[in-house]
């Protein structure tokens, strides 16, 4: 329906990330074709501005790093593991409860989320294609109190990150899996269920985004932004 639209010369808007992830590239050069808007903020982080600030403010910029907290589901579980040291499945239940994650949260836990969040943005860092088959996912599932009890001792937090990096080599290395932060890295003091993105660009250095990353409200807010964008 989305390439429907773009072929018939409409601009778009869209919040999916999972079609992103998979197709973005053949929407992307549809839109070229068109010369239509595909705009997609509400796809990644909720209402961060994080999609139109790569796209535009660091578009004169080199980005080498893309680090992110980009699902509250796993960060609100992995962040009451730490500080009130329950279990995983006890917090899990909470997180249901609360709304946060779905009767299967499968996608949530095992990463299927984030790496499709990390796609999207590795693309748009690298100004490549990146599907969700070529990141490296791994979820928090396997993650015990135990291991966070001994990240806690060493002055570390586990937080479930998507990375997205220039290795040395100069190839691109893009992956979702459970990191051990020392408590001083901006990252670490993210709790609960907030999304974070750490950039790191050659001009522009190290920059920090912050914010509710779901929800009515925050979804909103990036797609009103779109609308005003097209």
């Amino acid at each position: 329906l989305i390439l429907e639209a773009i072929k018939n010369k409409k601009s778009v808007i869209t919040a999916n990330k999972a079609l992103l992830a998979t197709h973005g590239h053949e929407l992307f050069n549809a839109a070229d074709a068109a010369k239509v808007d595909l705009y997609y903020e509400a796809a990644v982080a909720g209402a961060i501005p994080i999609i139109r600030s790569m796209r535009e403010s660091l578009a004169g910029d080199q980005i080498t790093r893309v680090m992110g907290i980009v699902n509250g589901t796993t960060n609100y579980i992995l962040t009451k593991m730490h500080e009130e040291g329950r279990a995983f499945s006890d917090v899990l239940k909470e997180a249901q409860a609360l709304g946060y994650a779905e009767a299967d949260p499968t996608a949530d836990v095992e990463g299927f989320d984030a790496a499709a969040k990390a796609a999207i943005l590795s693309g748009l860092a690298f100004h490549t294609r990146v599907t969700v088959e070529d990141v490296y996912r791994e979820g928090i599932s396997s993650i015990t109190l135990e291991d966070v009890q001994i990240a806690k001792s060493m002055d570390h937090v586990i937080k479930l990150l998507a990375i997205a990096e220039l290795t040395p080599a100069d190839e691109i290395s893009v992956r979702v899996h459970p990191v051990l932060l020392h408590k001083s890295h901006p990252l670490a003091s993210v709790r609960d269920a907030f999304n974070a993105v750490f950039i790191e660009a050659e001009s522009a250095g190290p920059l920090m985004f912050y914010g509710r990353g779901a929800g009515g409200a925050p979804t909103a807010s990036a797609i009103l932004g779109d609308v005003v964008a097209v």
